[in-house]
């Protein structure tokens, strides 16, 4: 969950595949082109994503950067641009869901000093994700523009280096590193991780603002069960989140923290995990919190540097809720807050007495995105609800 608060609104991995668009197409392959050796790219992270800016046939915008997606446009963008769809595809979202979206190909995406051409992209008018057009400028620039190039996650210095290789990059040999599994478009980045004699592979997303998200069968391992720490595991009920098919389906939800994990060389320490009942696991945004990671697709490595300032870990809230396209409303709940009275479907109408403005589509943008940026659900002391038709206050001891 985002910040705890706001539900995390990231498209799965797509099966597209290279020859698709070969067929599709007669353009030429996709290509880099670098204009300097290393091109620095400025970051910024808002409700747990990375965004950053960027032109696509030569007109710029802001874009979420989700390594666990393929490129991703509005189609009001798309439009714009003049893009000229040439088939469709149909895969699965975040959530299972099938969704279809029309296929193009960006003659060319420039990224500061970086410029990729021929990039094959999708195309989706985001209708069913709630005010999804507060969210996303133009789209997502996503996993197939790593292929060839190594990619420097650096949040202390608020950039991503890119260059030829990880030495151009000045990463030493020395540095802890894993194995970078590409597995063919989009060339999403698949590590390896272990939880006690329990060896499995995760797709880095930077899509997902947490720790570690397990598929929920891997929990029943006996390895994965003793590295859990005792009396951590937390069972509620909601939606997993929304995704490019809208809000997910009620589901069972569950939390648990980890006595270790590892990443190749790398060893984390008290691990809180999601999980989820669609394949796969996934490393998220947590992974920078302590580390510079270098995704280094020349030399099949990622590298892990310790950051300068990690950053402090927060305490998981024990509700969530989203804003939805007419109300802030309560999907997700633990057992905590279930014992303070609070329910699913809600309807939040005021945070520590602050009533949420929703009334015009600016309102509920400024709200949503309030509620994205800048509220930690686990400091909130009063909520103001509505519950057919009553008004319910919820208090929390903080």
């Amino acid at each position: 969950m985002i910040k705890n608060l706001m539900l995390a609104t990231a498209l799965a991995f797509l099966p597209l595949q290279s020859a698709a668009f070969a067929q599709a197409s007669e353009t030429p392959p996709m290509s880099v082109e670098r204009l300097e050796e290393v091109s620095a790219l400025p970051v910024d992270t808002r409700g747990g994503k990375l965004r950053l800016e960027a032109a696509v046939n030569g007109q710029s915008a802001e874009f979420v950067f989700d390594t666990g997606s393929p490129t991703i446009l509005t189609k009001a963008y798309a439009d714009q641009i003049g893009l000229v769809p040439v088939r469709q595809n149909t895969g699965r979202d975040a959530n299972g869901r099938p969704i279809t979206m029309d296929v193009a190909i960006a003659e060319e995406i420039q990224l500061g000093d970086l410029v990729l051409r021929n990039v094959p992209v999708l195309i989706h008018d985001f209708e069913g994700v709630p005010l999804g057009s507060c969210f996303f400028d133009a789209g997502l620039i996503g996993s197939e523009i790593l292929k060839g190039s190594a990619w420097r996650f650096d949040m202390d210095a608020s950039e991503i280096q890119v260059a030829s290789s990880a030495t151009a990059l000045g990463v030493d040999a020395d540095t802890p590193s894993a194995e970078l599994f590409d597995f063919g478009y989009p060339h999403a980045p698949v590590l390896p991780y272990t939880i006690g004699k329990f060896s499995d592979r995760a797709l880095f997303d930077t899509g997902n603002a947490g720790n570690l998200v397990l598929f929920k069968p891997i929990t029943d391992d006996r390895a994965v069960k003793q590295a859990t720490v005792r009396k951590s595991v937390e069972r509620g009920k909601g939606s997993e989140g929304v995704s490019g098919g809208g809000l997910g389906q009620l589901t069972d939800l569950m939390r648990l923290q980890l006595k270790s994990m590892t990443v190749g060389d790398v060893s984390f320490q008290s691990v809180g995990a999601q999980i989820r009942h669609a394949p796969p696991s996934l490393l998220g945004m947590g992974l920078l919190s302590n580390h510079v990671v270098t995704l280094d697709y020349p030399g099949g490595k990622v590298w892990f540097e310790r950051r300068e300032t990690p950053k402090t870990a927060t305490t998981p809230a024990s509700f969530g809720f989203t804003a939805l396209d007419e109300r802030v409303e309560v999907t997700q709940i633990y057992p905590e807050a279930l014992a303070r009275g609070l329910k699913l479907g809600d309807r939040v109408l005021a945070v520590d007495g602050d009533e949420l403005a929703y009334g015009d589509e600016a309102e509920k943008c400024a709200t949503a995105q309030w509620i994205w940026n800048e509220l930690d659900a686990s400091s909130i002391g009063t909520l103001l609800v509505e519950r057919e038709g009553e008004e319910v206050t919820i208090r929390f001891d903080r």
